[in-house]
């Protein structure tokens, strides 16, 4: 028996690499390591999924995505950031004062457009197209870091210079907008 035994030994030492090695091939390989979260991947300035710049003029305003009646660009639980070039100035009256997209950080008084927030300022607006407005007005220099989009319907952005009298201003500014998919 002590002879046959030891036979078998190298037999059955065969058999268990091969079925181990079976088991191993047949395995599921582990599934590719899941891409992260649209929050962490705008944090570590990962690849956008989503990039366009546009330029709000002093004298109008602009959007984002571009063109005359934009799509929803933004969708829920979506990465974005909104970046406003700060140093770009925007004159205000034919000879008044140059200021940046944050305005002269005075809130603007009832008969201006957007009462409360800055004076000269660059506001932003959420609208889904269709359904109309999608929370209040806001400052565009608010969104400069990373945010999720929480409300549940898509929206275009769009922008608009807080100044009850537009039509003598002069300049521009460009804001970007990037967006980290859900």
């Amino acid at each position: 028996m002590k002879i046959r035994h030891r036979r078998l030994a190298p037999a059955r030492a065969v058999l268990t690499v091969a079925v181990l090695g079976a088991a191993f091939l047949a395995a599921p390989s582990r599934p590719a390591q899941a891409m992260a979260d649209p929050l962490t991947r705008c944090r570590e300035n990962q690849r956008t999924d989503w990039h366009q710049e546009t330029d709000v003029l002093g004298n109008g305003g602009g959007s984002l995505p571009s063109g005359t009646n934009p799509a929803n660009v933004l969708l829920p639980g979506d990465a974005f950031v909104v970046r406003p070039l700060l140093g770009d100035r925007v004159r205000f009256g034919l000879f008044g004062p140059n200021h940046g997209p944050d305005g002269n950080l005075t809130a603007a008084p009832g008969g201006w457009p957007f009462a409360g927030l800055h004076q000269y300022s660059e506001i932003l607006r959420f609208n889904n197209n269709p359904a109309g407005w999608v929370r209040a007005p806001a400052q565009a220099t608010a969104f400069q870091g990373c945010q999720v989009w929480t409300e549940a319907l898509p929206v275009r952005l769009l922008f608009y210079v807080n100044d009850p009298q537009t039509w003598d201003n002069g300049g521009q500014w460009a804001t970007s907008l990037s967006i980290w998919r859900a």
